[in-house]
């Protein structure tokens, strides 16, 4: 866990381009654009068309999320939690547990009631922690401690993440995202990330339009 957390603490900010793919049951959208992160919870999506033009956007920082349809000149303004990211991705992650999952790293559980190390399996060792909301278990080299895959049981939602885990030091490749009923499945891929470049955070701001219909759920 120490070593968990140390990976953690080195993550500063994120930039790079994504494509992002999202099947939900049989329905399937691809986006592509630029993404932004910034420890411990900020992050910014930009969706473009083929032609360049901004298409969907979602922000969000430790207070609220902001998820802007461009195209259909609408936005909804949530606040910052786990039933929120459920509302718009089906997944219920924190948004400090999605910025460190795009950064390609994996927050333990809150509070644990019991951490235990299990044998290593085809995937390697790994770490199971159990709380009143569930139980995690987390993959990873016990030497670096970057994680390879986190399993989420016992909750609203159980999910998989699978991380396109590269060198130590290198930046993240991408992630596999997929709830264990398999109505929900996320991949995404990057396009020349750079790790900790110190990007102005100005850059994470959004402004919605006053002429866009916006429902404020905070």
């Amino acid at each position: 866990m120490a070593r968990l957390a140390e990976r953690t603490r080195q993550f500063s900010d994120l930039r790079t381009g994504a494509e992002i793919r999202i099947r939900r049951d049989a329905k399937t959208q691809r986006l592509a654009g630029a993404l932004l992160l910034r420890s411990p919870a900020s992050l910014r999506f930009e969706a473009l068309t083929p032609f360049g033009l901004p298409a969907v956007l979602v922000a969000g920082d430790e207070q609220s999320l902001t998820l802007w349809e461009v195209l259909d000149n609408r936005a909804f303004i949530l606040p910052a939690s786990a039933d929120a990211t459920r509302r718009w991705l089906g997944v219920g992650l924190g948004g400090d547990d999605l910025v460190a999952l795009l950064s390609g790293n994996v927050l333990p559980l809150k509070n644990p009631s019991s951490v235990d190390l299990l044998p290593a399996d085809e995937l390697g060792p790994s770490l199971r922690l159990v709380n009143g909301d569930g139980e995690q278990r987390i993959w990873l080299d016990p030497v670096s401690g970057q994680a390879r895959q986190v399993e989420w049981t016992g909750t609203k939602n159980p999910a998989r993440v699978i991380l396109d885990a590269a060198a130590p030091d290198a930046p993240p490749g991408g992630l596999a995202l997929a709830t264990l009923d398999g109505k929900l499945e996320v991949t995404v891929r990057y396009k020349n990330p750079q790790l900790n470049t110190g990007f102005d955070p100005k850059l994470l701001a959004v402004s919605v339009p006053e002429n866009v219909r916006i429902q404020d759920l905070r």
